[in-house]
């Protein structure tokens, strides 16, 4: 019989790499959102096709590996062992392959797939310090995410415009009604996770002097206006069912919207960081997951 000692020890193993392979360099929450993709092919009776996912992919590589980088220089990384990696140097070559990636496809792209990709070039400044911004007889650097309660509603906005967009671009087809409807669902989907990185990040947020929703409201309150805003993406697409659209499933909405209060209601502060790169962003594939099972 296996010790149980060497049990935790190959868990613990396994963990670090998990850790150092995936959610370092952003693979995971990459992936996540790329896995979103088919999703909205299924949801809008798109023909599935395997080049916007990938586009997705590799750009979603490029402002997350922008960020942590950015992040490590400017504003230290409350997981050392993060911050270790990207201070040496890791996140480059993710960086550049994800850029390498992404030229190469919007090459054999068409017109229409890289005009709608120019919104890409939002996250790609997000975490910079791109202007200089003078505040108590001093200079400093000005951000984005700076701008108060709006760090993960650019992010939110960004991703949810990307995986209907580019879909819809190489596909050839118009923006709908039902698109527009799934839109909403996914801005509130992808909102509740964003925003709960928000609570995770609280402290080094606040160290940083970037005002968050959950900085500005409160745990609480943020809680209570993503509650509310999941009603309101539950009213959309029930409204859609009624009207016999082509708009999430209750096979798939009400499983997501549930998974939003339930880690609404139990993630904090305090919850520890391996929570939030591993499960809280491994949620996102939920759709995906759900469609691959139920299909």
């Amino acid at each position: 019989m296996v010790p149980l000692s060497n049990f935790f020890r190959a868990a613990a193993a396994s963990h670090r790499i998990f850790l150092w392979t995936l959610v370092y360099p952003n693979l995971w929450v990459a992936a996540a959102i790329a896995s979103l993709v088919p999703f909205v092919q299924y949801t809008l009776n798109l023909a599935f096709d395997w080049a916007p996912v990938l586009l997705i992919f590799a750009t979603a590589l490029i402002p997350y590996n922008v960020d942590r980088i950015a992040d490590s220089y400017f504003q230290e990384i409350p997981d050392p062992q993060a911050q270790d990696y990207f201070r040496r140097g890791w996140g480059w070559g993710i960086l550049s392959l994800a850029i390498i990636a992404t030229v190469m496809l919007l090459y054999r792209a068409n017109q229409q797939v890289v005009m709608v990709s120019l919104v890409g070039l939002i996250p790609f400044i997000y975490g910079l310090p791109i202007l200089p911004w003078r505040e108590s007889d001093r200079w400093q650097w000005f951000r984005l995410k700076d701008i108060p309660a709006t760090k993960a509603w650019i992010v939110t906005s960004v991703i949810t415009y990307a995986v209907i967009a580019v879909p819809l671009a190489y596909a050839e087809q118009p923006f709908t009604l039902p698109a527009g409807i799934t839109s909403l669902f996914l801005l509130i989907f992808v909102g509740t996770n964003s925003h709960l990185f928000d609570v995770r990040d609280l402290q080094s947020d606040k160290k940083a002097g970037v005002q968050t929703l959950p900085g500005l409201v409160g745990v609480t309150g943020n809680r209570r206006i993503w509650f509310v805003l999941n009603g309101l993406a539950l009213a959309a697409v029930a409204w859609g069912w009624i009207q016999s659209l082509q708009v999430p499933e209750p096979a798939i909405a009400l499983p997501c919207i549930a998974v939003n209060l339930i880690a609404l209601s139990l993630v904090k502060p305090t919850t520890p960081r391996s929570v939030y790169s591993i499960l809280i962003d491994g949620y996102l594939f939920l759709p995906g997951v759900i469609l691959g099972v139920s299909r």
